[in-house]
């Protein structure tokens, strides 16, 4: 018997609808992907309602199928229907797939918008605001999905958070890690009113801008976190030939910026360097007007391309003079311009695997000396990449000379052994102590500025590995 027409009718009617089901649940999809890569909080709520607008379509659709069908069959009741199979396979499996994009919208809902307060404060740390002055800024190793890894510590660390340098007690958030999304923050510099934070992601690769501390409440005593005021990054990619791209004076781009890593504040106070790890490139920036400059490609640059590929450049460090100081960690040496925007190294400082540097003036020589954070011995490591030995890392002071300098450097002292340090990577002065943060044993350790000797560990348990550490502001 000749398939009815009204129940054709009805078949097209429900497939137009799980069409338009689908292709919401594809957007909200694809929304939940931008958000991902994205720190726009305001993504969350227009990929759950484009889910819920799908699955209500699907819903409804075959419900009117359904009652449709039954009127069809009580109308004739010998005709020969068509096949069921089809819708009904079909709408069960876009029903499926609109459900799981559904699901997946309100899980990132939820991370944004239904975590309590204790989690953007550290989860298992007591939160002690009154803990006695000087407070540091220490940053993280991060996570690749920082809004899932809030309330999760040991899954990774992508906030910043403040520690007293007196009694090691946790203070509180310094930055808020919904509102301001970064997954592997590096080198921090606190630049007059603001803080700056390098985000070494493959898909962040910028420096991210947060802005003045705000007083705490009469009836408060924690100082509220900083708040997000946007990124530093490359601009749109050049078409021109690579060679003219890694030129002295070229204009920046998302190769150069590649895994920023260290930061450094020029004597003007108004140029910030960068160093990129993984664009091989020490770039800068001016903080009046946001132009930025390549200054000197240091090494060739190593693109992040399919899987994590470590650069060879780490630290950075501008003294008074205007010299910049570049630590390359593949090359063994710190390289030196003088002065920072010279076309040409005026010199090199043989170094094993230098990371973290610094120009500290609390030290006994007149023009500042240049901190280096040195793995001497790495970890020897299994088949599967496992360590199996411990590394050995020192702090290398070498004297600046502001009127002439010379280079090589010369080492002045030395600090730390195999029984202290293993892996170092940020470091401060203050108060004649030399701290220095251990990523291997996730401390912060103190050393005697004058006599080089091991004091102890100033903070004894950080959550994170943890990449570097600067003094909070008075007020802050």
């Amino acid at each position: 018997m000749p398939v009815d027409r009204h129940v054709l009718a009805n078949e097209r009617t429900l497939m137009a609808w799980l069409r338009l089901a689908a292709t919401m649940g594809l957007g909200a999809f694809l929304v939940n992907v931008l958000q991902k890569s994205s720190s726009k909080a305001a993504l969350g709520p227009m990929s759950l309602v484009q889910s819920l607008v799908a699955i209500i379509i699907a819903a409804v659709s075959l419900v009117r199928f359904y009652q449709r069908d039954y009127l069809l069959k009580s109308r004739h009741m010998g005709a020969a229907f068509g096949d069921w199979m089809l819708p009904v396979l079909s709408g069960g499996m876009i029903l499926a797939i609109v459900v799981s994009a559904t699901g997946s919208a309100i899980s990132r809902w939820a991370e944004w918008h239904f975590h309590g307060p204790e989690c953007v404060a550290l989860p298992g740390f007591l939160e002690t605001p009154g803990a006695p002055r000087p407070h540091v800024y220490v940053s993280f190793h991060g996570s690749s999905e920082p809004t899932s890894a809030i309330c999760h510590p040991e899954q990774g660390v992508s906030g910043i958070h403040k520690f007293s340098l007196a009694s090691g007690e946790y203070v509180g958030p310094a930055t808020d890690q919904l509102s301001a999304v970064q997954k592997m923050p590096r080198q921090l510099l606190v630049a007059g009113d603001h803080l700056l934070v390098a985000d070494g992601a493959p898909s962040m690769s910028s420096v991210a801008v947060f802005g003045r501390c705000v007083p705490p409440e009469p009836d408060h005593v924690s100082v509220p976190p900083r708040e997000f005021l946007g990124v530093i990054r490359a601009p749109a990619q050049d078409t021109r030939s690579a060679e003219g791209l890694l030129a002295h004076g070229a204009p920046v781009t998302p190769l150069a910026m590649e895994h920023p890593y260290g930061l450094a504040l020029g004597p003007d106070g108004s140029t910030l360097h960068v160093s990129t790890q993984n664009g091989g490139a020490a770039i800068s920036v001016s903080l009046k007007n946001g132009s930025m400059a390549l200054t000197q490609q240091v090494a060739p640059p190593v693109p992040l391309v399919g899987r994590q590929v470590g650069g060879p450049l780490r630290g950075i460090a501008v003294d008074a003079a205007n010299c910049m100081h570049v630590a390359d960690r593949k090359a063994h040496r710190v390289a030196h311009y003088c002065p920072a925007d010279a076309p040409q190294p005026s010199g090199f400082t043989e170094v094993k695997h230098p990371i973290a540097l610094s120009v500290v003036h609390d030290m006994p020589h007149e023009a500042g000396t240049l901190l280096v954070g040195s793995v001497e011995k790495r970890a020897s490591l299994d088949a599967d990449g496992s360590d199996i030995g411990d590394a050995e890392g020192v702090v290398l002071a070498f004297p600046l000379d502001l009127h002439k300098p010379v280079f090589p450097l010369q080492v002045s002292a030395t600090y730390g052994d195999k029984k202290s340090l293993s892996h170092p990577a940020g470091m401060l002065v203050s108060g004649g102590l030399l701290y220095v943060l251990d990523q291997s044993s996730k401390q912060l350790l103190s050393f005697d500025l004058e006599t080089a000797k091991y004091k102890g560990a100033a903070i004894k348990t950080l959550p994170d590995v943890p990449e570097d550490v600067a003094l909070v502001p008075d007020g802050c």
